[in-house]
This record gives structure tokens, sequence and C-alpha cells, in this order.
């Protein structure tokens, strides 16, 4: 079976010039079909506060209302989609930048307003893996914003970590798949103060136990509550890294 590598990078490497170049540089050396989709929460309210508009966050997620929403659209589909295809096309990969919308690839619905009102945010209902695949049989390596919309034409903000999953999971009937999330930890810790504390291989028991002791909260939980959905789908790898223990193999992965 074909192998491909869905990557997600998030704002914090992008904002890193030397980092992403290193992990970008590394995408592109990988044998197979290749997928990067690409966060960017760190450039979008960089840019809000320059507007004067003051990011609403609730649990660490953002509320994405109608300004947040064109803000979020600039910067994702727009500036950072662009330059990482850019990157890539200098490295010779043949990049094509999309958003969930492009093709009809991703559909969604707006979230309901209901225990919490995030706004413009969307959940997706289905990926297009045969699109995808053609794509990708042109010798296409897909570079997704998190940009969706629904069926009615409306633009929505949504997680790209779950996009990276969904896309991962859409595509299993054409490849093997390999999900790699790169963060700002080199893997999961057993102590997060100890980066010597790195687990090599996380089952899905073991998670339940570091989240019920309380040594892994925040924003880990949603990633690793995807990427175990991942796993459970049927992707064959998935790998939660930074971008030295990504290229070194000394990285956390997951199993079940």
């Amino acid at each position: 079976m074909r192998q491909l590598t869905v990557l997600k990078i998030g704002g914090e490497l992008i904002q890193e010039p030397e980092k992403l170049s290193a992990v970008l540089t590394h995408f592109t050396a990988l044998q197979g079909a290749k997928i990067l989709v690409h966060g960017g929460g760190r450039d979008a309210t960089a840019l809000s506060e320059q507007m004067g508009v003051i990011p609403q966050m609730i649990d660490g997620r953002r509320v994405t209302d109608a300004t947040q929403l064109e803000i979020a659209t600039m910067v994702y589909a727009g500036k950072v989609n662009t330059q990482l295809v850019a990157r890539l096309s200098a490295y010779g990969e043949k990049a094509l930048g999309i958003n969930g919308s492009d093709l009809g690839i991703i559909q969604c619905n707006k979230r309901p307003v209901v225990p919490v009102d995030f706004g413009y945010v969307g959940d997706i209902t289905t990926v297009n893996g045969s699109t995808l695949d053609e794509l990708i049989s042109l010798g296409i390596c897909p570079v997704f914003s998190a940009i969706t919309s629904d069926l009615k034409g409306q633009l929505l903000n949504t997680n790209a970590d779950t996009v990276a999953t969904a896309i991962a999971k859409a595509i299993l009937s054409d490849f093997s798949v390999r999900l790699v999330y790169v963060m700002g930890i080199p893997g999961i810790l057993a102590d997060i103060t100890n980066p010597l504390t790195l687990i090599p291989k996380l089952s899905f028991d073991q998670y339940l136990n570091l989240k019920a002791s309380g040594r892994l909260s925040g924003g880990i939980l949603p990633k690793l509550s995807n990427a175990f959905e991942a796993l459970k789908a049927g992707v064959s790898e998935v790998i939660i890294a930074n971008e030295t223990t990504l290229i070194s193999g000394k990285y956390t992965e997951l199993c079940l």
C-alpha cells in the first residue's frame, strides 16, 4: 500500500524561521506522499492586537466572532498558507495551498452555541478522500489551512489538529498513513517540568492514567484525544514531537 505522511504544525513553529526550516526540510525529504496541515493562531493574535481587537479565549480556545473570522481567514488561508507553499516549493516540493472549502474537500457544520458559543467555528462532517487522492496522484503536496465552510457557503474556523486527524482518517482506504503532530514539547513527558522524562511509547491506558493524575492537562488533552481517535480508526502511526525530536527520532509514538 502507498505511504502517506500527514504533518500538522502550529503557530509557535511558524513564528520560528530556523525551526520551521528544519521541519520542512525533513518533511520534504520523506518518502511517499505528503500532506501538510497548519494553524497560525499566534499570527492571528498578533494581527488582531495590531488592529486593536483583543481575541477572546474560553478554556484556551479562540472565540471566532465575525471580526476574528476575517482575521483568521486572512492569516491562515492567506499569509501563513502562502508562505508555507513558497517555502516548500523552494525545497522542490510540488505544493498547493488550499483550505477546506476548496474543491469541497472538507465540509463542516457551525458548532452549536450551547453550552458555549464559540462563534464561527466548524465541526467537520465529511472529508472527500477521493479528491485528496486525485491531487496526490498528480504529485501534489496539499497544504491545508484550517479554514473550512458549510454547505451554505459560510466560512468557518476549524481546529487544525482536528483537520489533520480527519484528513488522515479519510484517506485510509488508499494509503498507509503516518500522522505527525509537531508541537512545542519534545513529546509526552511523565513530568512536564523535566524533558528527560519523555515517554517513547504512550499507550491509551497510560494516557488515561496521566490524565486522571493531572499530569496531563490543558491544550494537550484535545490533541491526544484526536491522536488516539486516529489510531483507533486505522492510522498506522501517530507521533508527537517537536522540531528536534522529529528529526532525531526520539519522540513519543502512540499505541493502543
